[in-house]
């Protein structure tokens, strides 16, 4: 590809031919002796004829495998082009199933070498890359190279964007430390999910129904009443995770004022589940 071929009819008449007439298949693309394609492209590929012509008549060069002059290009060789990748399913991803991208590209020779990157990493080689058990971390731009003797090309990149349940469920409080009777308190929980959790939702054990809703929940005028384990659940389309915290509180005595001054704290206790009831029964 790129290179410049030149074809030649040469034909025997009385009176001499003078009129010759090049044909791609059976389009007509050119006059005369000589039928020149400077910088070759793939499209020219294909069965070339000359047709002779005196004031007696006319013939055609036949195809190549004939014992007459015909001509066939076919080793018009390039690098490869229109790289393309393709991802099944084509729907949705979710965490856990199993997805395989496919590249496609043009070239002569035919590619046979396919790379595959995740970014700029190296992650598999071949026409066909497979990802079983996708998981979040699997995220992320994905390109296919394809290279043949004369050269190699790289796909434009393609997103795998995995949906999953929440992960990572944490809880913050403010403030921190030690916080006195009577005090306003506030939990703030967070979470990894895609799509992003919307859904959050406050427990405490013993109680029958939720005690809040929303990414974060206050306690205002905190008393002894207020201590227990506290859990928030983290929801979104793909399903829901919990982390959970303890309230405990201890008696200190202010020997000034003769009197006994409550302190409050809270301290994460257990690991997130996904059961509500497992939450209660990993207590301590």
């Amino acid at each position: 590809e790129g290179s410049s071929v030149t074809l030649t009819c040469s034909s025997d008449g009385n009176p001499p031919v003078k009129i010759y007439t090049w044909f791609k298949g059976s389009t007509s693309v050119g006059e005369g002796k000589i039928y020149s394609i400077p910088n070759i492209r793939s499209e020219d590929s294909g069965e070339y004829t000359c047709q002779s012509q005196n004031h007696h008549g006319e013939r055609r060069s036949t195809a190549v495998e004939s014992h007459y002059e015909g001509i066939f290009i076919s080793s018009v060789v390039d690098p490869p082009k229109r790289v393309s990748v393709s991802i099944s399913p084509s729907a949705d991803i979710v965490e856990g199933s199993s997805v395989t991208l496919t590249c496609r590209s043009d070239g002569n020779p035919p590619v046979k070498i396919f790379s595959w990157f995740k970014g700029p990493t190296s992650v598999g080689e071949g026409k066909i890359y497979s990802i079983p058990n996708i998981r979040s971390e699997d995220s992320g731009e994905y390109t296919c190279q394809s290279q043949n003797h004369h050269g190699e090309r790289r796909s434009t990149a393609v997103q795998i964007n995995l949906l999953y349940p929440p992960k990572r469920v944490s809880v913050s409080i403010s403030p921190s430390g030690e916080i006195v009777e009577g005090s306003s308190v506030t939990l703030t929980c967070s979470s990894d999910g895609n799509p992003p959790v919307k859904i959050y939702t406050w427990f405490k054990e013993g109680e029958t129904s939720p005690v809040g809703s929303g990414q974060s929940y206050s306690i205002i005028n905190i008393t002894a009443d207020h201590t227990g384990l506290y859990y928030c659940e983290a929801q979104n389309d793909h399903g829901a995770l919990n982390g959970t915290l303890m309230l405990r509180y201890s008696v200190k005595f202010n020997r000034n004022s003769n009197t006994k001054i409550l302190f409050f704290k809270f301290s994460i206790c257990c690991r997130s589940s996904k059961e509500r009831l497992s939450v209660h029964q990993s207590l301590w």
